[in-house]
């Protein structure tokens, strides 16, 4: 079958020869409809960095939706016909599995059936997040619920309320879908630093109490003149050295700075000089127990119209058009790049 794969020379190239999956008898092969192109952990992948996936070939993509087309003997949770959100493939001859979303087929996991009937449960825990999506959600939708649902999970870890006062650092989908979630969860100050002018435009469609362009020192000083000091929260959505600084001079006193950047440093080395009473909170990686809760009110959210999906998916391309979506987000012309399948 066809798919997405990265070399260990950092290229990305469509194949056939990917093996077929085979489904066990808790699990239901998947047709995939699309998976989006992850701006922040594909481009880990490729470049080698993330930890968790290093061992080339592979196959990319862990946003992914599609339609279950076939069950194995014990499912009870999955039926033909059911959108379903993360099916995934496992490595397979030559080639390993970087969640494989970018592949025709992939594979669900009926862990709800598993665990009643007492089986052992795999480690990774995978199926916690494979779930079906109610009617009414396109396949696209349902891709970018995944990003939707990993950045809520991370607002409920960091654990605000309403009071808090929120600076999202990054415009980019991550920035904006945790804009989405921090109002959806009824906090009402919420500000947003970037640096492109179309998706500062966004935040505010969305609904951002101030943007700041990053590229301006003039709004670098109206920045700290508003919230120097001030701010409880500071949600990092690049994740490197400089940005976390920013935010250890930003935040109040018992003030947070979360991040959820992935960047690319080895090291990390802050000024702590007159630093007092500060919370550094890493929530870069989702929790499959907590993304799972966030499935129905994201859902619900983009059923309402709460949620304009319109404002986050930018490109709906064919799977063998790869090269220009990911060409769109190296120029940052795309928040959201969604790859199709026939």
């Amino acid at each position: 079958m066809r798919g997405l794969i990265v070399t260990k020379e950092q290229e990305v190239r469509l194949v056939d020869d990917i093996p077929m999956p085979k489904i066990g008898e808790y699990e239901a092969l998947v047709k995939m409809s699309c998976c989006m192109i992850c701006n922040g952990t594909d481009r880990e992948i490729i470049q080698g960095k993330l930890a968790e996936a290093r061992e080339y070939p592979l196959v990319l993509g862990h946003e992914g939706a599609g339609y279950v087309i076939r069950t194995g003997g014990r499912v009870r949770n999955f039926r033909p016909g059911d959108l379903v959100v993360r099916p995934c493939l496992k490595d397979a001859g030559k080639y390993r599995s970087a969640w494989g979303g970018f592949a025709e087929y992939g594979i669900v996991l009926d862990y709800e059936a598993l665990r009643e009937d007492g089986k052992r449960q795999p480690d990774d825990l995978c199926g916690l997040t494979q779930q079906v999506v109610p009617p009414g959600i396109r396949p696209e939708q349902a891709s970018l619920m995944i990003t939707l649902k990993e950045t809520l999970s991370a607002v409920r870890r960091i654990g605000l309320t309403a009071k808090d006062r929120v600076l999202i650092v990054g415009d980019g989908p991550v920035g904006l879908c945790m804009l989405y979630n921090c109002l959806l969860s009824g906090i009402r100050s919420v500000s947003v630093l970037g640096n492109r002018t179309q998706n500062l435009r966004r935040a505010r469609q969305i609904g951002a109490a101030d943007c700041y362009d990053n590229r301006d020192e003039g709004e670098h000083r109206r920045l700290a003149a508003d919230w120097s000091g001030r701010l409880t929260c500071y949600i990092d959505t690049v994740g490197n050295q400089a940005t976390i600084q920013r935010g250890m001079r930003l935040t109040g006193e018992d003030g947070t700075v979360a991040v959820y950047g992935l960047g690319s440093e080895d090291c990390l080395t802050l000024d702590m000089s007159g630093i007092r009473n500060r919370k550094l909170q890493f929530v870069q990686w989702p929790i499959n127990e907590e993304e799972r809760k966030t499935h129905a009110f994201i859902a619900d959210a983009i059923l309402s119209g709460k949620i304009n999906t319109d404002l986050l998916i930018t490109h709906v391309l064919p799977i063998g058009d790869f090269e220009k979506g990911f060409d769109a987000i190296q120029k940052k012309e795309a928040v959201k790049v969604a790859l199709t399948f026939p």
